[in-house]
């Protein structure tokens, strides 16, 4: 790669940029309405910039940081997946989750963060993968301007939950995040926008400390240390009671919303996994997302509907404030936990 990739950078950047060009500092608001709203893949398309400025941008800058490898659509539900390559050969993907609602039809793209993944989560195809690189700023946005060009949809939501760790890829992802939330680009709101973790407690503190408003989704999935740590090697480093504690700290008062995300397995879903879990709900601001274990390269046992529903009960008779997430995009491997990078996982040795 020759050139810088423009959408890397900040609104200030970009003003900063246009000042040492001799040009008036609102241009940069003019040029992030034309990557992110009008979103168009070429700097000859920006008619009110003149001439000269097209060509030094397009001497020195690319629009795109992204390369479309394959699009497919499930015969089931209609959610869309994207598989994307970058500038240095390595593959991300992204989901178009299509969800009706009683209001409105909910719009939200799954972007990816990294290129792999170091948690190793067990029931996690990227985990295969292993770690590559953290995507840059500009190759988390591409994502989302992708989806929408091919789709011809504007999507409403944007969830960090695909390829990656989130929190360990902090500064680009919050840097991401901000530009989505501008009014005169992407212009979505912070309470459409969820950031996803393992439970990297002092990214999560470091999150609430400098009052970020986007939600965050904490991918809790055991309360059992040693059931944890089995299935999340991140346990060790940063386990289940320090989140807990974190949750005890600091989100009586955070304006965050918080979701404790817990994949269902056969093995975590009893009654004396919904008692140990209760005792986390002593904050009512946070919600318990259940999530299916979804088929894929792990050799974990999958409950039967009928014990996730026993499961579910137990919870509910507890009052734990619960939410069942449905899978989306499972015939073509785009459901949580299924995304691997298809060309990356089918070459790795």
């Amino acid at each position: 790669m020759t050139k810088s990739l423009i959408k890397n950078l900040s609104l200030s950047e970009v003003e900063s940029l246009f000042r040492e060009l001799g040009e008036k500092p609102y241009r940069a608001k003019q040029l992030f309405n034309w990557l992110y709203e009008k979103n168009i893949d070429s700097f000859s398309e920006m008619t009110n910039f003149s001439k000269e400025l097209r060509k030094t941008l397009e001497d020195n800058y690319s629009i795109s940081a992204l390369a479309l490898e394959e699009r497919q659509i499930s015969k089931i539900d209609d959610t869309e997946k994207y598989l994307f390559r970058t500038y240095d050969g390595n593959y991300i993907e992204s989901v178009l989750i299509k969800n009706d609602t009683n209001e409105k039809e909910r719009l939200t793209i799954c972007i990816s963060s990294q290129a792999g993944c170091a948690m190793g989560c067990r029931f996690c195809q990227t985990a295969k993968i292993g770690f590559k690189r953290n995507l840059e700023t500009a190759e988390i946005l591409d994502q989302i301007n992708h989806v929408r060009r091919v789709s011809g949809l504007i999507n409403n939501n944007i969830v960090f939950m695909g390829m990656g760790e989130p929190f360990l890829n902090y500064d680009n992802v919050l840097k991401a995040a901000d530009i989505m939330n501008y009014s005169f680009g992407f212009h979505v709101s912070v309470r459409k926008i969820t950031i996803s973790t393992c439970g990297i407690t002092d990214a999560i503190e470091r999150f609430t400390d400098e009052k970020r408003a986007y939600n965050l989704a904490i991918s809790v999935n055991d309360t059992d240390p040693d059931k944890r740590q089995k299935n999340m090697p991140v346990e060790k480093k940063f386990p289940v009671a320090g989140i807990i504690d974190l949750f005890e700290r600091k989100f009586p008062i955070s304006r965050n919303r918080l979701t404790i995300a817990y994949v269902m397995r056969k093995d975590n879903i009893s009654e004396s996994d919904a008692k140990r879990l209760k005792k986390i709900f002593r904050n009512a601001r946070i919600k318990l997302n259940l999530i299916p274990l979804n088929p894929g390269v792990h050799k974990l046992d999958a409950p039967s509907q009928e014990e996730m529903d026993a499961f579910i009960k137990d919870l509910e008779i507890m009052n734990v404030p619960v939410s069942v997430r449905k899978t989306y995009g499972a015939d073509i491997d785009g459901a949580c936990g299924q995304l691997s990078g298809k060309h990356r996982l089918e070459d790795a040795p």
